[in-house]
């Protein structure tokens, strides 16, 4: 009988600040494509037998945003969830960032390409960190909220033609937005997390309920005649909705 799988070659990431992740290769001399398995926070590349290296490494790479999400939310939905900490991995506008957590005399949080960096006073006791961090975090993502959600909101809303009485930023644990009889929208300053394309879609959802106060046929409609590609969005707010969760835990 021929062995379906000729080698497993473990390679350990060189360059964290390319990509995030172990992987290893599996290759088979039955395989004639390149195919990417992700099961329990493990990455393996299945390659034909004689693959060159070097393209099944431009794979990696190419294929690398997928990869974070798709490991990010099979930890987002594992049982026991992690506590935010050194290392852990956020979304930020949709892109993976890794947080960095260092130690220092007054508290700063740094956002680069790659990661945010917090700096937590040396004052707060180990048991209290977590706290710390999700407190910190919170604030965070509020502040880049109220600098970007009402001018997006305002532009939308001229884009439609749809007017809100008014509009807050809040916190919510299971939805992104809301709207009420009196014109009041509310939006999840957790919302930064997300991609521009959603942030548009959750808006628009809102801003359309100024109309069309239901789920109705009539209020999708509108929904679609404002923003297209909206079952995107909403397949990725489903596919993610477990990152909000865990951000309350």
């Amino acid at each position: 009988m021929v062995s379906l799988f000729n080698s497993i070659e473990k390679l350990f990431n060189p360059d964290r600040a390319e990509l995030c992740f172990d992987y290893s290769i599996v290759r088979s001399n039955r395989r004639k494509t390149l195919c990417i398995q992700i099961k329990r926070g493990e990455v393996r590349v299945l390659a034909p037998s004689h693959y060159p290296q070097r393209q099944i490494e431009q794979f990696i790479r190419a294929k690398a945003q997928w990869i974070n999400e798709k490991l990010l939310l099979q930890s987002s939905r594992s049982e026991q969830l992690q506590p935010l900490q050194d290392g852990s991995q956020l979304l930020c506008r949709g892109q993976i960032k890794t947080l960095k957590v260092l130690s220092a005399k007054a508290f700063s949080l740094i956002e680069t390409e790659q990661q945010l960096c917090m700096y937590i006073p040396v004052r707060v006791k180990a048991e209290n960190r977590h706290a710390y961090i999700k407190r910190q975090l919170g604030s965070w993502f509020q502040g880049q909220a109220l600098q970007y959600l009402p001018q997006r909101l305002a532009q939308l809303s001229q884009q439609t033609k749809l007017q809100p009485g008014d509009w807050q930023i809040k916190q919510y644990k299971a939805r992104w937005g809301s709207c009420n009889s009196k014109g009041l929208i509310r939006l999840n300053y957790l919302l930064m997390m997300t991609p521009d394309f959603v942030i548009d879609y959750v808006l628009i959802h809102e801003l359309c309920h100024l109309k069309q106060m239901n789920h109705s046929a009539k209020f999708w409609a509108l929904v679609n005649s404002h923003c297209p590609d909206y079952p995107l969005a909403k397949q990725w707010l489903k596919q993610h909705n477990a990152l909000l969760q865990a951000f309350h835990q």
